[in-house]
Formats: structure tokens, sequence, C-alpha cells
């Protein structure tokens, strides 16, 4: 097939249409038309359900044309309905030289980069949405040039430093391209190039002369009704309604008992006006008057018309100009009429677009000449127009993959056009976890993922290596890193001992608790933002808390007074602990066997504790007139301005001062460091100041004391 001839395939959910248009000097020229209709229900909702029956039809198409033009058909335009339609708009700009005009290549390449900027930005909002990046590319279209900053709307020739295009790219479900390619290669076609249905139908239907006006294209077909809209010179959105002709169809079979073929037969009878024959599937044969059948269609009619132009005020945020329909379904009777009420538009501004006003083709093929021949006509044309972007096929784990070359493709491109998910390639770190440990919080990461193993044709590649049609790519995804896992075990020594407390042999083992309870498997797995709290078991303060010390004679506290007008502090533990015999902390670690003695103090500090270096707690006299210091109590105590005796208890934030006029001390209180020998044929004289005295006479601080025997 010569360059200038193409084959071109309309593959509709109830037919498929196939044309031979060839490039004549000054128009477009249909050498040949085939339409076969489905055998079966092989296709719903412009979605190819049994790919060997459309194949078949395909191939079957194919075969008469050839047979008829006596020229080989290896390769197919086609165009796929908007089902589940994804729009995106991606822009591309350049600086350039200003000595040379703008080239096609030079657009074309600035077009390619805007479709793979509104490629890259559906593909973040897919992922962001549902991780979901099984999206093709079927087509684009250009919002607008620019050119140093004015629009413009042809850039090839101009000159200029600074040149912009904005692109609206249409997009659709892998399966729905798959599925598309699955059916043309089992045809033994190639694809010469791929379109979507309503850019196809545009191309023909509203030429760019038209295209200042605000006009909204229908293309209603038997499984979708395609919508676009124009406006200012460029097209602005693209939609897609699930629903068709063949609801249409359904509703007769339902109503009437009939089987889905005969329905499609018996509504087509309908626009003729006539009393049409049914023959249900239980044999019963009936004439039901035409106008009878349209009453019942007319809620059907009414619900496709109103969804049809929801989507368009939704894209066009008020009603258009007017609207062009095309598509077999656009002759059912009231549809139009019933379109045009549902956008408060006059009946002539919505009509049907027909194949006898395309000025640049000559067809004189009946199948082609009502609105259903504008889409087939429009793929062809459009191919023409619109030189198609090469596609390259390359396999992917051997399995082969269509990829639509816009621009370079790397392995990264063919990764997300089969479908692998961003997140997939790269193996993920694992999870890390923080526990905190007795009050401190520490944190233990997971192990990092592993990279992607990419080879290209048996050597190794990256992500970023280009492709080329052919080429054979082994990938192995990243394997994701573990997860923290953090045991008991990891953390503590959990070994266990015997000391002996007291006298008593203990056998102590460690204390751990995990957000409150108590555990001591050595594998207990740790969860993360746990609270755990550890003892070890030779800890000295555990180790008097299994001996039965109770806790309030472990904690340590702190008292603040005032003694003598200066500011004082002391810290009371009210236990003294020795190991082996040395003097030990309560966060000392015990060895193992260790001896460890302890004695209880009271709860609380006692003033001889804190005063017994002061003359609180001893006294000054002259005995003999040698000066003597005696433990005795040598001024009295106040506390908080009280009298207390030295075994009161400390109070916290207290003020204590001596009054040295007071003393409980007695003269035989001397005896502790007077030494007197006993004289058995004498008598004990014992004088204070001068004055007879006896044992339990008072003294105070420098009293003078007489003591000696008189016979």
């Amino acid at each position: 097939m010569e360059h200038q001839t193409i084959y071109a395939l309309d593959i509709g959910t109830r037919k498929i249409v196939g044309l031979v248009m060839q490039k004549q000097e000054d128009h477009l020229q249909v050498l040949d038309s085939e339409m076969i209709e489905h055998k079966t229900r092989a296709m719903m909702d412009g979605q190819i359900h049994d790919v060997d029956a459309v194949a078949e039809t395909i191939r079957r198409i194919t075969r008469i044309l050839e047979e008829r033009l006596q020229i080989p058909l290896t390769a197919a335009a086609v165009a796929a309905a908007g089902r589940a339609l994804k729009t995106s708009v991606g822009k591309a700009e350049a600086k350039r030289g200003l000595l040379h005009e703008i080239s096609l290549d030079e657009v074309r390449a600035l077009e390619i980069e805007a479709v793979q900027q509104a490629r890259i930005a559906l593909l973040q909002d897919q992922t962001q949405q549902s991780g979901d990046a099984q999206y093709f590319c079927a087509g684009y279209s250009v919002v607008y040039y620019r050119l140093e900053d004015q629009y413009i709307q042809n850039l090839v020739g101009q000159v200029g430093g600074f040149i912009e295009v904005e692109a609206i790219a249409t997009f659709l479900p892998r399966v729905v391209v798959d599925s598309l390619f699955s059916a043309l290669k089992r045809a033994g076609l190639e694809l010469l190039s791929m379109t979507l249905e309503p850019i196809a139908a545009l191309s023909v239907a509203i030429p760019p002369g038209l295209r200042l006006l605000n006009l909204a294209l229908v293309d209603i077909g038997a499984g979708t009704s395609d919508i676009a809209v124009v406006k200012e010179g460029n097209i602005t959105a693209y939609a897609m309604v699930p629903m068709g002709g063949d609801e249409l169809t359904e509703t007769l079979a339902s109503h009437y008992l009939l089987d889905f073929h005969h329905a499609e037969d018996v509504k087509r009878q309908i626009a003729l006006g006539e009393t049409i024959e049914i023959k249900d599937i239980l044999k019963n044969s009936g004439m039901v008057d035409s106008k009878a059948m349209l009453a019942q269609l007319q809620p059907m009619i009414n619900d496709i018309s109103g969804k049809i132009a929801g989507h368009i005020l939704d894209l066009n945020q008020k009603p258009p100009d007017a609207v062009v329909c095309v598509g077999g379904g656009s002759l059912t009777p009231s549809l139009i009429a019933t379109l045009a009420d549902q956008l408060e538009l006059p009946h002539n501004r919505v009509g049907i677009r027909t194949a006898e006003g395309f000025e640049a083709i000559r067809c004189q093929h009946p199948n082609l000449q009502g609105p259903q021949g504008v889409t087939p006509l429009g793929i062809a044309y459009h191919s023409f127009i619109f030189p198609p972007l090469p596609f390259i096929t390359v396999t992917l784990n051997q399995a082969n993959l269509m990829l639509w070359n816009v621009g370079e493709m790397t392995v990264g491109n063919a990764l997300l056009s089969s479908g692998t998910s961003l997140a997939s390639i790269y193996g993920r770190p694992g999870l890390g976890k923080t526990v905190t440990i007795n009050g401190k919080i520490k944190a233990f990461p997971g192990t990092l993922g592993t990279a992607p193993i990419v080879q290209v044709n048996g050597q190794a590649a990256t992500l970023d290596t280009p492709l080329n049609h052919g080429d054979q790519i082994e990938f192995v995804p990243g394997c994701s890193g573990q997860d923290a896992r953090v045991a008991l075990s990891d953390l503590f020594d959990l070994g266990a001992g015997e000391v002996k407390v007291n006298g008593r042999q203990l056998r102590i083992k460690p204390l751990i608790t995990v957000n409150g309870r108590e555990v001591a498997s050595p594998g207990f797995e740790i969860p993360d933002r746990a609270r755990v709290d550890f003892q070890p078991a030779n800890s000295l303060k555990y180790i008097l808390q299994e001996a039965g010390v109770p806790e309030y004679q472990l904690q340590s506290r702190s008292y603040a007074f005032v003694l003598g007008n200066e500011d004082k502090q002391i810290v009371w533990l009210p236990i003294k602990v020795e190991v082996n015999g040395q003097p030990a902390q309560l966060d000392d670690v015990v060895p193992w066997e260790a001896e460890v003695t302890y004695t209880l103090l009271p709860p609380h500090p006692i003033l001889q504790e804190i005063l017994e270096d002061t003359d609180a707690c001893r006294l000054r006299v002259y005995v003999n007139d040698e000066e003597l210091v005696i433990n005795a109590p040598g001024a009295g105590i106040l506390m908080d301005g009280k009298p207390v005796p030295t075994t009161a208890e400390l109070i916290d934030g207290s003020t204590i001062s001596l009054d040295h006029s007071i003393s409980s001390a007695i003269l035989s209180d001397i005896f502790q460091v007077y030494g007197l020998n006993p004289n058995l044929n004498a008598r004990l004289v014992l004088k204070v100041n001068g004055s007879e005295a006896g044992f339990t006479t008072p003294i105070k601080a420098g009293d003078r004391i007489e003591v000696f025997w008189e016979e």
C-alpha cells in the first residue's frame, strides 16, 4: 500500500466499517468501503469483549477490500471510543534562533513535549488518587500556539525567538487500547495510527474554519456517546457518556421480549413511521405501531439526551452556540429535538452532520453517506492531515508491549505504560521502630529496599535507558526492605543470679515491663512506640526491692532548712547499705554471690543527725579547771520557734535556732569523758559554780564544776 493510500477501520460497538482512502491532487478519494455487523455482542460500550470475534470481522473486511482493490492492506488507522476517557493539559516552550523559519518538525517536537507533560501530570494525579498508572495516550489536540507571547494560528514558516504550545491530550485505560492492538494483530494488521473517535469526527465535521464558534460535537454510537467542545478556534474539552443506541435496543428487547438482533432491526424501522411486525422469543408474532414503540423508547431517549446535555454544560459552563451530531444513534427519532430541549436551544441549533458536505473528500459509497459515515471518514482524514506518531513494539518479560512513541522512549516509560506502579519499581525501605527505654527514646531503622534489576537485550540498563523498536526488556522489581524487629534479647541482658541479703540467699531475675505489662520471654517482639521499663537483675536497688525493702525506703528526698540564719540542704536516704562490707549506692551493680547488708533508718532525718556538729549537741564546761566537751545537749532546740527534742523529725522548709539559756544536761553527763578513781574511804564532793551539787544538778555551757574526795 503506497504512502498516499490509507486503510482506516472504525471498530464500533454494533459494526465495523473499513475504508481505503487515497490522496489525489486536490482532494481525498474513498476507493472502496465495506461494513459488517457483529454477529454477537463482541463489543459493549466501545470495549472489545471478544477479541477473536472482532479480529475475524476485521480479517473478513480486509480480505474483501484487498480482493476488490487488488492491493495489500497491511496496516490500519483506528480510533478508540472515549470509554473511561481521561484528559490532561500540557504545555511546552522553547527558545530558538532568529535566523531560520520555524519548521514543521520543530512544531511537531514541541507538540510531543507538551503531550509528555500532560502524560506526566495525569500519571502523578492518578498515582495520588489510586496508584493506577495504566493509561495510554490515544490522541491530542493543540489548544493554542504562541509566538513571542502572541497567540497565532500556525507556527510553521514563522520567525521568532520564543514559541509555546498547549495541548489537550486524551488518555484511555490500557485495557481498552490493548484490546484494539490484539484484535489488529490477530487480524494480521499492524497499527498505522490511533486517535480518539471524537477527534477523528471533529477533523471533518467541524473543520478549523468553524472552530471560532462555540460548538459541541456529539458522536452517538451504539455503545457510547462521545463529546467534544470547541470555541475561539480551539478544542477545549472531551467527555463520554457510556450510553448509546444499544440502550434503546435493549429497552425494546425487554419490553417486547425480543432477541437483541431482532430488536435492533425493529429499532431501525421506527423512523419509517410504519406498523412493524415483531416475533418474540416464544415465537409469538404481532404488529406494533411505530409511534407506540417510540413512546416506549422516549424515557430512555430522555435519559441519554439528558446525560449528554449535562456533560456539555459541565464542559462549556453554558449552552453552546450549536450542537453537531454524528453517528448512527443520532438518527433515533426525537433524540435531536429532546437534546435541544435539554440544552434550552432552538431546535434548529441542534442538527445532524453527514459526509455529503465534506469538500475535501469524495465518497460515493452508500454506507458512508449518513451521519454514521462521519467517524470512519474522519479516522482516515485525520491520519492524512496529522501524520501518525510512530509506535514501537518491545517485549517486557517476554510479553509484547506497544508504545506510543512521544519523544524518546525509555525503560521507565515502558514500565509505566505496562501498568507497573511507580511505588513497586524500587523496593521501599522497611518501616522503623521507636521505643522508649527507661524514659529515653531509641530508634531502630528497617533495612533498605533493593534497586530493580533491568536488562535491555541482555545488557545491564537503567530506567533511563532509551528504547528502540524490537528491544527486549527483562525487569525484576526491587525488593522491599525488612521492617525493624526488636526483641527483648536484642536490648537487655536477661541473665539471673544469686546474692545473699542480710543473711538470706535470693535468686534474682530482671524485671521488664512493656507498656505496663510484665514480660519475660527473650523472643518477645517489642511493638512500635512501646514504653519499656527495665530493671537489671544485679542492680542494688532492684535486689533490695526483691528482698522486700519497702519502696519508700529506697527513695531519697531533699530537705531544705535554715540554721543560724544560713540556708542548709540535706539529701536523706532512709537506708544504709553495704556490699561485701563496703558502703554502696543504690545504682551500683552487684556481682553475683555478693553479700548485701542493709539497715533501715527513720523515714525522715532527725534533728540529732543534722545538729551533731553544733552546740546544740555538745556541752563545753570546766571540771577542776580542765576544759571538757561532752556529748550532751548544750542548748535548747527551737524549730519554727517551738521547743523540740533532738529526736524530733526535721520538717522540710523549717527554721531551726538554738537557745543557749536552755540545757537539759545534768552533772552526771561529765563522767562520759571525765574519769574519777574510786575511794571507798572518802566522800565524793560535787560543786557547780562553788555551790554544793548532786548527780542530777543541771549544768550549762561554761559552768565550773568541782569533783573531789573528802576524807
